[in-house]
């Protein structure tokens, strides 16, 4: 009988409380505040850096989960009498949490030789970022405690992320214009006309998608892009820093505009904050899927 461990990491978004009610192991990101090193989640809430972020003399870094980490949670994995670890990474382009994954795998068979047998270890990634992968894992456990097997898990995780789109909105644009996401002109001109880019994430890479003038006319654009490219009948999540009644009204919106679905609404960590500010509002669906490839 198949007994698998769920890993993935703190960029994921999801609560650390409602990550152990599923069973599933978070490895920590760091992050460096004006030379404070904290480990996201265990060390530092969402909110407490978004008021570091606003008190900053230098932008906040953020740094992936080493080999260490994930080689103690194989080994605790082993000792558990696991048969499967899957391994459910940040984007391998934006972070090293892929690579250190890898070569925690090859230290843990070297050390274990006799683990090859036993317990097979599948790291994913999911070139994508935040909620985007963080709901599909805790999607997995679930589908794991109803008995459904591995095969059917990989194929889910597949197609999940051949299909996952990221939209977010910087409300603010100092954290942008030093992450480079967005250009210096573009910022100007935001904060000059109070224009609120929106930009997606899709296999990793940004694009602007819409632009509107306004915070309060952020939720419609993006129920708008939904509308328009989001499957029904398929799970969508919000994500959130500061403007939590902006994400109130987003979350009205999609219901009235593409149904039920909601799978919650999650409050951005700094891997995704430093790069979009905490004042930010996000969401993730899944659309049509596209011609790529995945790792393992």
């Amino acid at each position: 009988m198949e007994k698998i461990r769920f890993i993935t990491d703190t960029a994921c978004d999801i609560p650390l409380d409602v990550a152990e009610n599923y069973g599933i192991d978070v490895a920590p990101l760091t992050v460096a505040v004006d030379g404070v090193i904290y480990k996201e989640s265990y060390e530092i809430t969402p909110q407490k850096f978004y008021q570091l972020c606003r008190e900053c003399k230098e932008l906040p870094v953020s740094s992936g989960v080493n080999a260490q980490e994930y080689l103690e949670r194989y080994e605790k994995a082993l000792r558990d009498g696991c048969t499967n670890v899957c391994v459910v990474c940040i984007n391998s382009g934006g972070s090293m949490c892929y690579a250190s994954a890898n070569r925690a795998r090859e230290e843990f068979y070297e050390e274990h030789p006799d683990a090859r047998q036993k317990m097979e270890i599948e790291i994913l990634d999911s070139r994508t970022y935040s909620i985007a992968y963080g709901i599909p894992v805790l999607r997995a456990a679930e589908m794991h405690r109803r008995g459904v097997a591995l095969a059917d898990i990989r194929a889910f995780f597949q197609d999940w992320f051949d299909r996952v789109e990221i939209y977010f909105a910087p409300l603010t644009f100092d954290f942008v214009k030093r992450s480079g996401r967005v250009s210096g002109i573009t910022c100007l001109a935001g904060q000059a006309l109070g224009l609120r880019p929106i930009i997606d994430i899709i296999e990793g890479k940004t694009h602007a998608a819409a632009v509107v003038r306004g915070d309060r006319n952020v939720p419609g654009a993006i129920v708008k892009i939904a509308q328009e490219r989001a499957v029904k009948g398929t799970p969508y999540g919000i994500l959130v820093g500061t403007v939590t009644g902006l994400a109130e009204d987003l979350s009205a919106k999609l219901q009235k505009a593409i149904g039920d679905g909601l799978a919650g609404i999650f409050s951005a960590g700094p891997a995704i904050t430093i790069n979009g500010g905490p004042d930010l509002l996000a969401m993730c669906f899944l659309g049509g899927k596209r011609q790529t490839g995945t790792a393992g």
